[in-house]
């Protein structure tokens, strides 16, 4: 008997102090809602007195982050990193007190299966639970990461109303080492997005690709955006035949982009392969033959550079008559004011065209960009336009970033050969 009386004394001592310790934790957690609700008597707003008063809220702030610490720790999945802390001093506009109180950058890592905004919403919805100010959230940046950054703090009398300080900046990223996925952590449906209001055009439109052949990313590119371009290629480059070959296959209008005389022979990128004004018509003549060969399927030509070629009548009128025989188009690429190509053509009967424009002439994507709305612009104006770019990278990304906005311009793209004349 005695031995159960000491056995049952035992057991009401453990419950006595887990009673004592239950009581000592909602103190301690009340005290921490009393300093995180604001019911300091402290005032930040007071302007009363000669000197800015000065405001100590260093043993609330501490009292919040412990608070946030406990919030943030109920998740056994997420990594809290503390990048900094310490007092500050941060001044009431309105009243010229000086406020002193603890701050500190929290990142918390959370599996990539978490949604960032979803993180914050839980967090507003906890620590307003502990009485907590949850002050903003929005997203962000964490070093080169998307993140969700959440304020959090405290709020204390001011004046006749209050004000918030921040206590703690929490960070939100995605750390693709945490695997255990979130359950209690919902994401936040997006709210829609209003597209902005496109420019709307009328007219038709053509575009050039020049200089393909070099590679096959950049054409590659341009053939996805759906456009209807018109693809220059060029003779003798390590991917022409390749690039002729994708170009009849999604059905676009394939055109050797012959070499011609620029003004500087010392420009010539093109060396041999490039028809000269000192040349006779028959060597002429055999250079565009063989050019046209080497990529048969071709339908027209433009010119590659050529602006003392095309402004040389006896070269044109050679260059053209194997066209006419071919039954080809001519496309002055326009390289000179002084070109004779587009007369010349429609003299011997044979469908041309001239550039009207330059879309490319800085590698800027934005440049770019507005260039094709300066080209929008001239077709509205004139009822069509030609205009001509280049098979590089940035143009090619241009169109691919911008491709849906143009469609949306009411403009209409068609292959060179509708604007032939």
């Amino acid at each position: 008997m005695a031995t159960r009386r000491r056995r049952k004394k035992s057991s009401g001592s453990k419950y006595a102090v887990l009673v004592l310790i239950a009581i000592i934790t909602l103190l301690a957690v009340a005290c921490g809602m009393f300093y995180a609700n604001g019911r300091s008597k402290k005032d930040v707003g007071d302007t009363k007195g000669s000197t800015p008063k000065e405001v100590s809220l260093l043993d609330e702030s501490i009292e919040a982050q412990r608070l946030v610490d406990t919030i943030l720790l109920q998740k056994d999945n997420w990594q809290l990193i503390e990048n900094d802390h310490g007092k500050k001093s941060v001044e009431v506009e309105e009243s010229g007190a000086k406020v002193q109180i603890n701050q500190r950058n929290l990142a918390v890592g959370v599996p990539n299966s978490t949604s960032l905004t979803g993180a914050g919403a839980w967090l507003q919805e906890k620590v307003e639970k502990a009485g907590l100010e949850y002050i903003s959230g929005e997203m962000g940046k964490y070093k080169k990461w998307d993140a969700f950054i959440a304020k959090v703090g405290v709020k204390v009398k001011a004046g006749d109303g209050s004000k918030e300080f921040v206590t703690d900046t929490i960070t939100f990223f995605h750390n693709g080492n945490l695997k255990k996925a979130d359950k209690d952590v919902k994401d936040l449906p997006e709210e829609p997005v209003a597209e902005p209001e496109v420019r709307q055009y009328k007219g038709k439109i053509a575009i050039v690709i020049d200089d393909c052949g070099a590679d096959m990313a950049s054409v590659r590119t341009l053939l996805n955006t759906g456009l209807p371009f018109s693809y220059a290629i060029l003779p003798d480059k390590a991917f022409s035949s390749d690039v002729l070959e994708m170009v009849k296959s999604k059905g676009r209008v394939p055109m050797l982009h012959l070499p011609m005389e620029p003004l500087s022979k010392s420009a010539m990128s093109e060396g041999s392969r490039t028809v000269l004004v000192s040349q006779s018509a028959a060597q002429k003549q055999a250079m565009v033959r063989k050019a046209l060969q080497g990529l048969p399927g071709v339908v027209g030509v433009n010119n590659h550079q050529g602006s003392r070629a095309t402004a040389d009548k006896a070269t044109m009128k050679a260059v053209l008559q194997v066209l006419k025989n071919e039954g080809m188009f001519f496309v002055d690429s326009r390289t000179n004011s002084a070109s004779v190509a587009r007369d010349m053509a429609k003299d011997m009967g044979v469908n041309t065209a001239r550039n009207d424009i330059f879309l490319d002439n800085s590698t800027n994507v934005e440049e770019i960009r507005r260039q094709i709305y300066k080209a929008f612009a001239m077709a509205e104006k004139n009822g069509s336009a030609i205009a001509i770019c280049h098979a590089r990278t940035n143009t090619a990304k241009c169109w691919q970033q911008y491709a849906a906005e143009f469609k949306k311009t009411g403009i209409t793209f068609v292959p060179v050969t509708d604007l032939l004349y």
